[in-house]
Order: C-alpha cells, then structure tokens, then sequence
C-alpha cells in the first residue's frame, strides 16, 4: 500500500471519519494543517450525515480543492475526472447505495454494524478514494 493510502486507512482505523481520514493524509501536502482538515471534514462523514455523498468522496473533492481551487475550471474538471472513476471502480459515489442500507437512521446504523461494514465496505471505499488520489497525481 502506498503512503496516503496508509495514512488514510489508519485514521479511518483509528476512529476518524472516512472524510475526515482521506483529507487529512493529503492536506499538508497543500498547506493545510492535518488537525484543521480533520475539523473542515468533521460534517462529511456518513454521506454529510444523510447518507447522500460518500464521506471518502467529499474528502477527495476537499483534496482537489486544495490542489485546484484557484482555478475553478480545472478543479470542475479534476472534481469530474475523479468521479468518473469513483463510479467505474465502486458502482456509485452515494453512500446509502454503496453500502446497501441508509446509515442515516438507526435502524440503518444498525443494518451496517451488524453486517461489519464500517471496518470492511466502508474501509475500502477509503483506500479506494485515496489510491485514486494517488493514480490521478495527489
């Protein structure tokens, strides 16, 4: 596994957000400090609390921001780019889709913990959005 990759995996591990863990392995390399990208990512997680955007996608999009911000027309089209292949590589960039239950409500919430997806399905789709970082150039 790569560096970013690690260091996303690890914080997710360790009880950070998924939004939160893919932000923060890359955020110094643009200058952001990795405690403020942990606080800018806090909302994100579990689809910005509705279960709608997947967290790791909402930190990725951060990441490109970050990189591309100053230039909006190359971050819609870097913003574009990866999800494209968010979608190509895990079926949907929505995370009531991704992981078959809406984490939204309790009775989702439960679905998930007993299914184990936060340490499996939500694990992966970290790594994934943090590998693709990685493909892309990040």
């Amino acid at each position: 596994m790569h560096n970013k990759v690690e260091q996303a995996s690890g914080y997710f591990a360790g009880g950070l957000y998924c939004s939160q863990a893919v932000l923060g392995a890359f955020c110094e390399d643009y200058g952001l400090e990795r405690q403020k990208a942990f606080d800018i990512a806090c909302g994100l997680g579990s689809g910005v609390r509705c279960a709608d955007i997947c967290g790791a996608v909402s930190g990725a999009v951060l990441v490109i921001g970050l990189k591309y911000g100053g230039d909006q027309q190359k971050c819609n089209q870097k913003t574009e780019e990866f999800l494209k292949l968010y979608r190509q590589v895990n079926g949907d960039i929505i995370c009531r889709e991704l992981l078959g239950c809406d984490i939204s409500t309790p009775q989702g919430v439960k679905e998930a913990q007993s299914k184990d997806l936060y340490a499996t399905r939500c694990m992966d789709l970290v790594i994934s959005a943090a590998e693709l970082l990685e493909q892309l150039g990040y």
